[in-house]
């Protein structure tokens, strides 16, 4: 069953995002997806009596950018084809708006129904970072459709191991379940993962009923279960993925409950620009 038909890429040309880039095309190679590469540039503003001139300052803005979208495009699929590592090439559609990046690419996910964002992302040195780790923040918290967040130094690798963090909701049933077939052409091991931070024996059945269920419902899962206690949760899924080599890791993302609590300002900077583990961010 095909997944994803179009993923939106939101660039900002760094080589963070150069390397999320990549990640992105074979991606799309695998699923045989289009992309919506997107660049959103800030207009220029001028004084109240040059308005023209500030027009044309963002005019010429815009036409750099479209410029340097093209050889964005052109290094990062001769990187690839140069290390044989594409089947086949994806169609690569590029886009310059003017705006706030975060409303943007909102907006433009759902114009192109788009199936997957996937964002490149790093630790904040710098106000620029900060800026671009903002808008990502934005962006999970706004998306219309399942975010991919793909770390500095993160290059593709076949997903082998995947881990899902779970709040034990009673509709993780169908998440876990959506992700194993959003991960269908990987045929990944799939760890479930709760953080016990009340160390509570009631979630702890929970867990075996959860096991239990995907045991009669969905066999052909390869699916472990795992409760950790710790009062960090991001500390305790960044030391699990490492300790278990995960490809990717995922969490339902609704907003008013638990995920929606750890991606605010501090969790969101140690999970989602602090993690050396892909991050998949599930919208629906």
């Amino acid at each position: 069953m095909k997944t994803i038909n179009t993923i939106l890429f939101p660039t900002d040309f760094s080589d963070t995002a150069q390397n999320a880039f990549r990640y992105c095309i074979k991606l799309a190679d695998i699923y045989e997806a289009d992309i919506q590469l997107l660049h959103v540039i800030y207009p220029e503003y001028e004084a109240l009596d040059l308005p023209v001139m500030a027009a044309q300052a963002t005019k010429e803005k815009a036409e750099a950018a479209k410029s340097i979208s093209k050889q964005f495009v052109e290094l990062a699929l001769t990187q690839l084809q140069t290390a044989d590592q594409l089947r086949n090439v994806p169609v690569i559609h590029s886009e310059v708006e003017i705006g706030t990046p975060s409303n943007i690419i909102a907006d433009i996910a759902k114009r192109e129904e788009a199936d997957l964002i996937v964002m490149g992302t790093k630790g904040e040195h710098n106000a620029l970072e900060r800026m671009w780790g903002s808008v990502t923040t934005a962006v999970i918290e706004r998306a219309p459709c399942h975010v991919w967040v793909v770390p500095e130094h993160a290059a593709y690798a076949e997903i082998d191991i995947a881990a899902f963090a779970t709040d034990l909701n009673e509709a993780d049933p169908y998440h876990i379940w959506e992700y194993g077939k959003l991960l269908e052409p990987f045929h990944p091991i799939i760890h479930c993962v709760h953080v016990d931070g009340e160390h509570s024996v009631e979630h702890t059945i929970d867990f075996a009923s959860l096991g239990s269920f995907f045991e009669h419902h969905a066999p052909a899962l390869q699916i472990n279960f795992h409760t950790l206690e710790g009062e960090a949760v991001s500390d305790a899924l960044e030391t699990f993925a490492e300790n278990y080599e995960i490809d990717i890791l995922a969490m339902y993302a609704p907003q008013h409950n638990w995920f929606s609590r750890l991606f605010q300002r501090s969790e969101t900077q140690a999970m989602a620009f602090k993690t050396k583990v892909p991050l998949l961010l599930l919208k629906h």
